[in-house]
């Protein structure tokens, strides 16, 4: 199944759940949480022990894997990916076994994350995932060093994008290549609304090449009318264990003195996805 670029409709999350790329997922991250349960215990309290237990990430982590594979099926040889924003998950654990010859590097800003990957790769049958406490508006990775970077979930919680694409670009070899998913503010009310969204692409459109087919600003268009796109509001009526907010109340009263008005601790989501090249660099 080939997983399309932009904002997924419930159709496709639910064809995708239903097809084999999926089960892939599922197996190796059930295997992976079985053997590695104890590590993963405190990173699992505060952002979800099961991350395919997630609303958007059943789709993003399938895409993003599916982008890196497809590029390192195009190529040969050894192969470096950057997990920017990594947490602790089976994702890039996932890639290094599809792809013997890869190497992954997995940069955070969390250093309790250190402890949690030594126990991991105590139990892993190879070297070739390694965590590095960095910023990503700083990574301490020379220019390109780097075949892809998969940025899940990140550029939306952090202040200074600009500067973490600069960094991308600077990390990547020409011609590799950048997977980004991002939330959408369907309502407006947190990140990204619209003119966020719109500002971001801009400036990723400025640094990297999407492909020809694909127009990044046309797909945007519709958050506007979001009816058959994978969305939390969907999610709540019908799955509502995947989302994330375990104490809505709280969360809601927070929103509040933020000045929010009253969310009952919900959001209303979407969730963008692409892939994009590194640009040839200047002579």
């Amino acid at each position: 199944m080939k997983l399309r670029a932009g904002i997924p409709t419930i159709q496709e999350v639910e064809a995708l759940t239903r097809d084999k790329l999926f089960e892939q997922h599922v197996a190796f991250n059930q295997a992976f949480l079985r053997t590695h349960g104890s590590a993963l215990r405190k990173y699992g309290r505060h952002w979800g022990r099961d991350p395919l237990r997630l609303w958007s990430r059943r789709w993003e982590y399938p895409f993003a894997a599916q982008q890196v594979l497809d590029l390192a099926a195009r190529a040969s040889g050894r192969m470096t990916i950057l997990d920017a924003g990594s947490g602790v998950t089976y994702f890039p654990y996932f890639l290094c076994d599809r792809l013997p010859e890869a190497r992954a590097v997995c940069v955070d800003n969390d250093r309790s994350y250190h402890r949690q990957f030594r126990r991991i790769n105590r139990n892993v049958p190879h070297d070739r995932v390694r965590f590095v406490e960095a910023s990503l508006q700083d990574l301490p990775l020379e220019a390109d060093s780097v075949d892809a970077i998969c940025c899940i979930s990140v550029l939306e919680h952090t202040s200074a994008y600009e500067r973490i694409l600069d960094e991308f670009a600077r990390v990547l070899r020409p011609g590799g290549l950048l997977v980004l998913t991002f939330d959408l503010s369907l309502d407006g009310r947190f990140e990204l609304a619209y003119p966020q969204a719109r500002e971001l692409l801009g400036a990723i459109g400025r640094r990297f090449r999407a492909p020809a087919d694909f127009d990044p600003l046309a797909e945007l268009q519709l958050m506007k009318t979001p009816a058959g796109l994978l969305s939390t509001d969907h999610v709540r009526r019908t799955e509502p264990e995947l989302l994330p907010w375990r104490y809505p109340m709280l969360k809601g009263l927070h929103d509040l003195l933020l000045g929010k008005g009253w969310t009952g601790g919900f959001r209303s989501k979407s969730i963008y996805c692409m892939a994009v090249d590194a640009m040839e660099r200047a002579s």
